[in-house]
């Protein structure tokens, strides 16, 4: 399970502004996240999926994201039949989606006040999403129906890879599951190699594309895609 670490990005002058969603709510002048996760109109947000991002790094992830379409696009064009087809296919799911420069910090209001490290000052333009628990999880990639499937307690990623078609150029040994924070993890798929990994609510399933020997390039798309998909904007 790997899971990317920063801190908050801050300049040396003003407090922070947050505007929250889905309230769409901006509070002004906010100096540290302890401020932030204890307003009242937070009481019911959940947690483990909330995401905080700064402005300007929402600007380089648009940049990164926009280069992976490309990417995308660019791989599709030299292949043909099936293998054009999914990953045009994959373009599609990913150009769906809104990446924001999430921050990778520990949200959990009761973790934050009792370690004053993770108070981290709030410097700069932000932007929060902290809604509800969803009762589903979104399937990704290389398979023949993506989109959102019910949250099953204790199933496994096998399970809900079962009777889901995986087209063509999709690596069928192994599939990731990236966490509603930000955590993700590689899931060994096959007979030969499964293991019992759960997703947990609003978590993504991504069913990413074999490696080829001999394209380096082609290899990078699913790191390209994790990427995103770490960073993505909450619905």
């Amino acid at each position: 399970m790997a899971l990317c670490l920063s801190t908050l990005h801050f300049s040396a002058y003003a407090a922070g502004n947050v505007t929250i969603y889905p309230q769409n709510q901006t509070i002004k002048n906010i100096d540290r996240l302890a401020d932030l996760v204890t307003q009242p109109s937070l009481v019911n947000a959940w947690w483990p999926g909330a995401v905080i991002s700064e402005r300007k790094a929402t600007a380089t992830e648009e940049q990164q994201h926009q280069k992976l379409l490309a990417n995308l696009a660019g791989f599709a064009a030299e292949e043909d039949g099936d293998d054009a087809a999914a990953i045009n296919g994959v373009r599609q799911q990913m150009q769906a989606i809104h990446v924001t420069g999430r921050q990778f910090v520990d949200l959990d209001p009761d973790w934050v006040r009792v370690h004053p490290r993770a108070n981290v000052p709030l410097q700069g333009d932000y932007s929060l999403w902290a809604g509800s628990q969803p009762t589903t999880i979104t399937l990704m990639g290389l398979v023949s129906s993506p989109g959102t499937k019910p949250f099953v307690a204790g199933r496994s990623v096998d399970e809900y890879l079962d009777g889901i078609d995986k087209l063509s150029g999709a690596d069928r040994s192994f599939a990731w599951v990236i966490y509603p924070d930000g955590k993700t993890q590689k899931a060994p798929v096959a007979y030969w190699n499964n293991r019992h990994v759960e997703l947990t609510p609003g978590s993504i399933l991504f069913v990413g594309f074999k490696e080829r020997l001999f394209n380096s390039d082609f290899n990078d798309l699913n790191q390209q895609i994790l990427n995103s998909l770490t960073h993505r904007r909450p619905d």
